[in-house]
């Protein structure tokens, strides 16, 4: 089906190999009528996913969201189990976007710790391998990474989190910084 609705989007006909295996199954007439149905139950989960999304963000609970929303093509089991998934992955997103005061002091906390644990890590690395230190700017990559993934630990939050990323591009201009005094 997938092959089949590519080469009619793209191309505007399919290859006659598709064509010979669908008439060897069933009609054209049958396989084109599934991919309308298929089609249908896909715009209709994502108008049930756009009405959940706009309950969630009026603070309607799961179960004020189960009794608004019904479907002519969707069983009450699937709209259930969407609202169950679906609640769940909006509120992860939307905590993870937040910003507030605990967000901000464990972004100053990690900022610190993560400087200064990506620069050691960074030194032992270089003076275990001093070929790396003609990459020196090549190194701040991975120096980046380790922010992030120390910040992120800390903060338990992802880089979609404005203070996460700021975070760790503080953490890597401190870590030129220390380089920078400690090298000259």
């Amino acid at each position: 089906m997938d092959s089949y609705t590519n080469q009619m989007d793209y191309q505007g006909k399919a290859d006659q190999e598709i064509l010979d295996e669908i008439l060897s199954r069933s009609s054209l007439e049958n396989f084109q009528a599934k991919i309308k149905v298929q089609k249908l139950l896909i715009d209709e989960q994502n108008r049930v996913i756009r009405e959940i999304h706009g309950h969630y963000m009026n603070s309607r609970s799961k179960e004020e969201c189960l009794t608004l929303i019904t479907s002519d093509l969707l069983p009450s089991e699937s709209i259930k189990f969407l609202i169950e998934k679906k609640y769940i992955q909006i509120h992860q997103n939307v905590e993870n976007l937040k910003v507030d005061s605990d967000t901000l002091m464990y972004s100053i906390f990690g900022t610190i710790v993560a400087s200064v644990a990506s620069s050691i890590i960074i030194l032992v690395v270089i003076y275990s391998f001093p070929f790396l230190s003609v990459f020196a700017f090549n190194l701040l990559i991975p120096v980046y990474i380790i922010n992030y993934w120390i910040i992120r630990l800390f903060m338990g939050k992802t880089r979609a989190n404005l203070a996460v990323f700021i975070a760790s591009f503080v953490a890597t201009v401190l870590n030129c910084l220390y380089f920078f005094f400690f090298i000259t």
